[in-house]
C-alpha cells in the first residue's frame, strides 16, 4: 500500500528522507520548486491526484497534516490509515482565526521584505519548532536549515497567507464523519497541540491519541521511530 507524507511550513520534499520508509512526499504549494499557493481548496484539488488510485496511508506533519485531514474528509474512501502529528482541525472563534490571519500576515511581510536567511533566523528562533533544546543531531539542524533557505521569499509569505491556521477552515464538526482509523502524534512538551490532539481525539470514531514524551512539536525529527510506527 502506498503511503503519502505531507510537510510542515517551511519543509519539503526531503523533509521525511531521514525515515525507513517509502512514501510520496511532495512538495506543498509555495514550497521549493512546487507552484505558488493560490488557495487552500486549490491546494486541496491538487493534492487529492496523490491519493489514486488508492487505498493509501495518509500522514502530514502541522501544515501537512492540517491539509491531511482536509483530503480525508474530502476523499475518505481514499484513507486507508491517517496520522496526523502536530495538526489541528483548525480554528473554531471567527474573532480568534481573524486574529491568526493577521499574525500570519504580519510574519508574511516579514518573509517579503527580508532574505530568506533573516526569515529562518526568526522562524528557528520560534519557541514551538526551536530543536535546541532536544536530543537531535547537528547535522539533522543543519540539514533541516538548508532545506529551509531553498524557498523563495514570495512564494513562502504565499504559503503562509493561503494554507496557514488563519486560513484553514474549521473541521471540529466534520471529524465524526471519518470511520479510517486515525493516529494522532502529539509532544508532551508541546502541550497546546496536546490538548487539541485530545479534544480531536474524543470527537472521531477510531482513533488512537498517542502522546509522545520528551518531544515538542517537530515529531516526526525528534521521535521519527514513532512517526515511522504510527504509519505502519
Amino acid at each position: 500500500m502506498r503511503t503519502v507524507l505531507l510537510h510542515g511550513f517551511t519543509g519539503g520534499a526531503t523533509s521525511f528522507a531521514h525515515l525507513p520508509v517509502d512514501a510520496v512526499t511532495p512538495e506543498l504549494p509555495g514550497h521549493g520548486s512546487a507552484p505558488p499557493a493560490t488557495s487552500w481548496e486549490d491546494a486541496l484539488a491538487e493534492l487529492q491526484k496523490l491519493l489514486d488510485p488508492g487505498p493509501v496511508v495518509l500522514g502530514g506533519y502541522s501544515m501537512g497534516a492540517r491539509l491531511a485531514l482536509a483530503l480525508a474528509l474530502r476523499r475518505p474512501e481514499k484513507i486507508a490509515r491517517l496520522v496526523l502529528a502536530s495538526g489541528t482541525a483548525g480554528i473554531e472563534d471567527e474573532t480568534e482565526r481573524a486574529s491568526r490571519r493577521a499574525q500570519d500576515e504580519e510574519l508574511a511581510r516579514f518573509i517579503e521584505t527580508h532574505d530568506i536567511a533573516a526569515f529562518v533566523d526568526r522562524w528557528q528562533a520560534n519557541e514551538i519548532v526551536s530543536l535546541k533544546s532536544f536530543q537531535v543531531e547537528s547535522f539533522q539542524l543543519e540539514r533541516l536549515r538548508a532545506q529551509r533557505l531553498r524557498h523563495q521569499p514570495a512564494k513562502l509569505a504565499g504559503a503562509l497567507r493561503r494554507l496557514g491556521s488563519g486560513a484553514q477552515p474549521s473541521y471540529w464538526d466534520d471529524l465524526h464523519r471519518l470511520s479510517m482509523p486515525v493516529v494522532l502524534l502529539a509532544g508532551a512538551r508541546d502541550p497546546k497541540f496536546a490538548a487539541i490532539a485530545a479534544r480531536m481525539h474524543a470527537r472521531l470514531r477510531s482513533s488512537e491519541l498517542r502522546v509522545v514524551e520528551e518531544c515538542g512539536h517537530v515529531i516526526h525529527v525528534e521521535k521519527p521511530e514513532v512517526f515511522t510506527g504510527a504509519l505502519r
